[in-house]
């Protein structure tokens, strides 16, 4: 195995693109990290993503058949869409890492990947989605259920149907409070 290892909590692990997931094998028992339907796509839809402040949720992860650190970084890039910056990492051996969303939760992976490598794993480094929030600044809404339930209604017919899709793709285990409430408003959001 190559060691490296990739933190996910949405349609990456249904839909990994070009990303190399050994065996396409995804584990439920990831760090617990902040997250919240609070990122503004491109394509004006709404995606999960780390979130300063949110309640922690259990990720999944999976090995990626990377040799380079390096390699594996532009790999998730090219599939999120984004720059290679946009990309977290811990490199357990060496200490270094780059996380600019909630870097004060790099010890939370950092003791996570320890636990698992004591329990058998050889988890070198980790990998993750480090785009930024931006819902409030792009929306120009504050960051609430009803706020975000109301953005979602106005979309156009065709990016609300990418929204729905996307929604639906994100694993059940996943569970915050602005997410729970899209879920909750289904019938009135997507009938």
């Amino acid at each position: 195995m190559s060691g490296i290892v990739v933190l996910a909590w949405d349609l990456l692990v249904s839909e990994p693109g070009g990303l190399p997931v050994k065996d396409n094998r995804w584990f439920h028992d990831g760090p617990c990290l902040p997250l919240e339907l609070s990122r503004v796509t491109p394509q004006w839809t709404l995606a999960l993503c780390l979130q300063r402040g949110a309640d922690p949720v259990r990720v999944l992860w999976a090995y990626l058949e990377a040799d380079k650190v390096s390699r594996a970084v532009w790999l998730l890039s090219q599939r999120l869409g984004c720059q290679p910056e946009n990309v977290g990492f811990l490199d357990l051996e060496s200490g270094e890492f780059w996380c600019r969303t909630v870097d004060e939760h790099v010890e939370t992976i950092r003791r996570w990947a320890g636990e698992k490598n004591e329990a058998g794993e050889d988890i070198r480094v980790v990998i993750w989605n480090d785009l930024k929030p931006d819902f409030e600044r792009r929306a120009r809404r504050e960051l609430t259920p009803e706020n975000v339930i109301a953005y979602l209604k106005g979309l156009r017919p065709g990016v609300k149907e990418k929204a729905r899709d996307y929604i639906s793709g994100i694993p059940e285990g996943i569970r915050t409070p602005v997410l729970d409430a899209v879920r909750a408003a289904e019938r009135e959001l997507w009938d």
